[in-house]
């Protein structure tokens, strides 16, 4: 081979592979979503939930009054220490419940996978962006974030015939923190997608055919969700 010919080739080989890369680099540029969106065990509020949720869980009016009476016993001990009451308020929106049992079929009350549904907003918000000339241009350095997802069939009351019915109950929070500097205001723009079953109904009526209308009002819920935080994305993404 001439040195003429060798030359040739170590450029025509060259010309391939940044070729090759710029394609990639072009193809790359143009799958990166414009904003991320991330699933997040912090609420707005800056509380946090202890574990992501896997599966529906069930709280009833027992497990809270044993929750008030050992807090009673322990304020009045402490009242007769000398140590203050020590008692604290409990309120059933902020209890976690105990597992299903038993039931040997639990696909219908498995709670949405958080990247899943990430990546369901995901779709969304990128379509949203790509279709607004005046976000396309913009950057967007906060991301959107899904908290919660805790899901539970509720007790109705805490005696009588009320404490046998439950709601389903779900606390799905979406929110971003905005991009520019914030003094005084709330730093976060946030899409209340919490739900609660318009009837409440007996543990067995929700166990029909293994909690079938369990699923399907997470699948409504999530899609009302999807939609309210497509009407609200002027508000999330243009501050």
């Amino acid at each position: 081979m001439t040195r003429f010919a060798f030359k040739s080739t170590m450029l025509c080989t060259a010309f391939a592979v940044l070729s090759t890369s710029l394609a990639v680099s072009t193809a790359t540029a143009q799958d990166i979503a414009p904003i991320k969106v991330e699933y997040s065990q912090i609420y707005p509020d800056g509380s946090r939930l202890a574990t992501a949720p896997t599966e529906v869980r069930i709280l009833k009016a027992e497990q809270m009054q044993k929750n008030v009476a050992g807090k009673v016993a322990l304020g009045v001990l402490l009242f007769a220490i000398g140590g203050g009451t020590g008692f604290t308020s409990s309120s059933k929106d902020n209890m976690v419940g105990t597992s299903i049992e038993p039931l040997e079929d639990r696909s219908n009350i498995q709670t949405p996978k958080p990247d899943a549904f990430a990546t369901r907003l995901q779709t969304v918000m990128t379509s949203t962006v790509k279709n607004d000339p005046d976000l396309t241009a913009k950057t967007f350095e906060k991301p959107l974030l899904i908290a919660g997802g805790m899901t539970q069939l509720v007790y109705e009351g805490l005696t009588g015939p009320e404490a046998e019915l439950y709601r389903l109950k779900s606390d799905w929070t979406v929110y971003k923190r905005k991009e520019g500097f914030v003094m005084l205001s709330n730093p976060n723009v946030v899409v209340d997608c919490s739900y609660q079953s318009p009837t409440a109904q007996s543990q067995v009526a929700w166990a029909e055919n293994s909690y079938a209308q369990v699923k399907r009002e997470i699948e409504a819920n999530l899609a009302d969700c999807e939609e309210k935080v497509l009407a609200a994305a002027p508000a999330l993404l243009k501050e």
